[in-house]
This record gives structure tokens, C-alpha cells and sequence, in this order.
């Protein structure tokens, strides 16, 4: 989903944040999981097609219109990197989609995803899985198309063989025992307890916005 990056090498570190909060490292190690494979199943797959991804920069395509499952710790993430991490024009971009959703968006229709900011994602490094796992061969998707029935073949999703390592790394978050991991993952433990970005109550994420921006504030003052 939206315009695909390489992915790096070794994982991103933010000690004193992990240290604040407990589950990010879990979050973020299972995030480089997904995109250690992508980058080895994308490769694997532009030889085979001789021809890369259709993704690139400025495709958003994916980003408007669709429901975007999420879990609880990927909603987490994303709370983190807004209120702690943004800084700039995505930063204020992202303030000003929020706010322009309300506190109840009711629409029946999804509309844009709000991090995403003049076509680009402003959350990249904390991405859901879905954006990290869905990619597309063949020509860049157009506005209202349906790719499962248009042209499902140029769909390619990755990680799906490394799913069972990123569970034993998020379902202890949720309490869940190492020896019920495999049977809870089975029965798709953390898609049971997803919801669709577009029904959280966004706007309450400018809360926390305005709450770190006055902690910062006053640390230097």
C-alpha cells in the first residue's frame, strides 16, 4: 500500500521510547520481520516477473477509499509516532486531517487514510501490517478499481509464511501464555480482535498531539 521504500537492513531503535513503553519493542521487531521478508519475496518476485512492484512514490491509491484492519498494538503504534515522533509539515498535516474527521466519523463509505499527507504516509516506520504486506505488479492502481476482481494475479502479498514468528512475538502483549501461542494463533487470535482504522475515534489522537507538543515545551523551558 501507498509508495513502497526498501526496507532496511537492521531495525530502527528508540531506547528511551522502548523503555517507556514496554510493548513497542515486540511491536517493531515484528514489524522487521515483515519487511526483511518483503524486501526478500519482493525480490524474488521482480526477477520472476521481470519487472518490479507498481507501487512507487506518490501512489495512494491504496490509502483512500479502503478499510484498514488494524490491531490494538498496531493502533498503539501509531498513537506513539503521532504524539511523540512527528515533527514539521507531516506533523501539522496529519493534525489537520484528524481534526477535519471529528471525534465520530459515521461516514459509511471510508475515505483517506489520516496519515496520509500530500500522497505520502506520514507514519511510514510504523505502518500496519497491511500497508507492509500488500504490494501490486503490473500497472499502478486507478481510483475505484477493484483489483480482486479486475486483475487479482498482479496482487502480491508478503510475510505470509513468517505470520506464525511475528505471533510469538505480539500475542505475549495480549497476555496470552507461549504455550497457547501456535493454538490461538491458529484460530486468528490477533484478526479477531482488529477494527477498521476508520471506525477509532481519530480525533481524540490531537489530544495526545497537543499533550506531548506541551511536555516538550516545557522540558526546554
Amino acid at each position: 500500500m501507498a509508495a513502497t521504500r526498501s526496507a532496511e537492513p537492521h531495525r530502527t531503535r528508540y531506547p528511551a521510547h522502548e523503555v517507556r513503553h514496554p510493548w513497542l519493542s515486540a511491536l517493531l521487531d515484528a514489524y522487521h520481520i515483515s519487511d526483511t521478508a518483503a524486501r526478500e519475496e519482493l525480490a524474488r518476485e521482480t526477477a520472476r516477473r521481470a519487472a518490479p512492484p507498481a507501487c512507487g512514490p506518490g501512489c495512494s491509491v491504496c490509502c483512500e477509499g479502503q478499510v484498514i484492519p488494524v490491531s490494538v498494538f498496531e493502533v498503539l503504534g501509531l498513537w506513539w509516532y503521532v504524539a511523540e515522533m512527528l515533527k514539521g509539515r507531516a506533523r501539522h498535516g496529519v493534525r489537520k486531517n484528524l481534526l477535519e474527521r471529528g471525534a465520530e466519523d459515521t461516514r459509511p463509505t471510508p475515505v483517506a487514510c489520516p496519515f496520509l499527507v500530500r500522497r505520502s504516509c506520514a507514519v511510514y516506520p510504523v505502518r500496519p501490517f497491511i500497508c507492509r504486506q500488500h504490494h501490486v505488479f503490473g500497472r499502478p492502481c486507478q481510483p475505484g478499481e477493484n483489483l480482486r476482481q479486475a486483475r487479482p494475479g498482479d496482487i502480491f502479498n508478503t510475510a505470509q509464511d513468517r505470520a506464525r514468528d511475528m505471533a510469538w512475538l505480539l500475542l505475549p502483549l495480549y497476555g496470552v501464555a507461549q504455550d497457547d501461542i501456535d493454538r490461538r494463533f491458529e484460530r486468528g487470535y490477533v484478526q479477531g480482535r482488529s477494527r477498521d482504522l476508520h471506525s477509532l475515534p481519530l480525533a481524540n489522537l490531537v489530544t495526545h498531539m497537543d499533550a506531548a507538543a506541551k511536555r516538550k515545551t516545557d522540558n526546554h523551558a
